[in-house]
């Protein structure tokens, strides 16, 4: 899906359409509705630019036990892989 926005919608906010593009993503990501990942696309930043944008203001990061088990299990994972 692509989401189009009139140019003078864009330019009535004061920000070019990236930094409008931030706000939408750092937003949505406050609110719990993207991951990091989703916000680092969305913006074109890569997810650890996006952390740090999202460090910049001073945003928590979402991470609960949940994400730290899956951490967890990549990790073994991967250290299996690479002793093959």
């Amino acid at each position: 899906m692509l989401l189009e926005l009139n140019d003078n919608v864009i330019k009535s906010t004061g920000l070019t359409e990236q930094e409008l593009r931030i706000e939408l993503a750092v937003r949505l990501y406050e609110d719990g509705k993207i991951t990091v990942g989703q916000g680092g696309t969305m913006t074109g930043l890569g997810s650890i630019r996006f952390q740090k944008e999202l460090g910049k203001r001073k945003i928590a990061w979402h991470y609960d036990v949940e994400d730290f088990e899956a951490d967890l299990e990549t990790l073994k994972k991967l250290s299996f892989d690479r002793n093959k």
